[in-house]
């Protein structure tokens, strides 16, 4: 309830040519969109 976590801190292990930085954006974005959606319900 009220923490996200995204990129690093969640320590995903990615094969080598940009995936974890694929899933770094991603999951900053849906964390983003959370927080958009639970700050405007």
């Amino acid at each position: 309830p009220g923490l996200h976590l995204c990129g690093e801190i969640c320590d995903v292990d990615g094969r080598i040519g940009g995936y974890n930085f694929q899933w770094a954006w991603a999951s900053g974005w849906c964390a983003g969109r959370a927080i958009e959606n639970q700050a405007s319900s």
